[in-house]
């Protein structure tokens, strides 16, 4: 079952737990049952960042998750503006780092997909998430969860113009981009991952879009079996930025 309105919930008290301990600032409220107001680790990160709490009442559940969901006695309200980080303190990050990587979301639509890549990009050590502000899933709730709390660890920056923020790190900053592509002009493992990288990942139907796969210096394939015919958004970003984290 979907949630009956249209706020962000965040359900489960190892996801809380994620988010009380990274990003507390996002968390606005959080709706407990009785086993999980005997928690104590729970219950004393909330009272440390002083969030406010409620007692879950018996249709909390079914409309803020879904009746399906395992919830764990633990509903948390997520304003979502408050994962993002701007981008003068990304890049103050990326000038502490030797050769960092950052994926840039060129308008993906399914969250499942947006979650999976913020995973993989926070288990391989990328250094940030660049998710463009018009045609492209924001983070919901199921990205944050198929994220398992990672979009509470990784800095995710909310872009405006895909192609001026490539410029900006490719002649500003010394980045090299990739795109991924399914038939490009480079395979994976001929690739040096020597510079700060930023990896392109295109539309679930379409791809990168034209003018910004333009500006790709690299378009990054990834040899396949030939009885398989593609590899969709998000396990192509994990195989290439395992790949790069190879190199490190």
């Amino acid at each position: 079952m979907k949630p009956k309105d249209d706020k962000v919930y965040l359900y489960g008290k190892h996801a809380l737990r994620e988010a009380l301990l990274a990003r507390p600032a996002s968390v606005s409220k959080v709706y407990l049952d009785a086993n999980a107001s005997s928690d104590t680790e729970i219950t004393k990160l909330l009272k440390d960042n002083s969030i406010n709490t409620s007692a879950m009442k018996g249709g909390d559940a079914a409309q803020k998750v879904g009746g399906d969901a395992v919830h764990q006695g633990v509903i948390a309200v997520i304003n979502t503006e408050k994962l993002y980080t701007s981008i003068d303190d990304m890049i103050a990050l990326l000038k502490t780092q030797t050769n960092p990587s950052v994926v840039l979301l060129d308008e993906l639509q399914d969250p499942h997909n947006v979650g999976a890549i913020i995973r993989s990009a926070a288990a391989f050590g990328a250094s940030a998430i660049l998710m463009p502000e018009h045609n492209q899933s924001p983070i919901t709730g199921t990205v944050i969860k198929t994220s398992a709390g990672m979009a509470f660890r990784i800095p995710i920056v909310k872009i405006g113009n895909v192609n001026q923020m490539m410029r900006k790190l490719k002649d500003e900053h010394g980045f090299w981009s990739y795109g991924l592509v399914m038939e490009g002009d480079t395979d994976l493992p001929k690739v040096q991952f020597d510079t700060p990288t930023l990896f392109v990942v295109g539309n679930e139907s379409t791809g990168i879009r034209e003018k910004t796969l333009e500006l790709c210096d690299v378009k990054l394939s990834i040899p396949m079996h030939p009885g398989c015919e593609s590899l969709n958004a998000s396990v192509a970003a994990s195989v290439v930025l395992y790949e790069w984290s190879r190199s490190k």
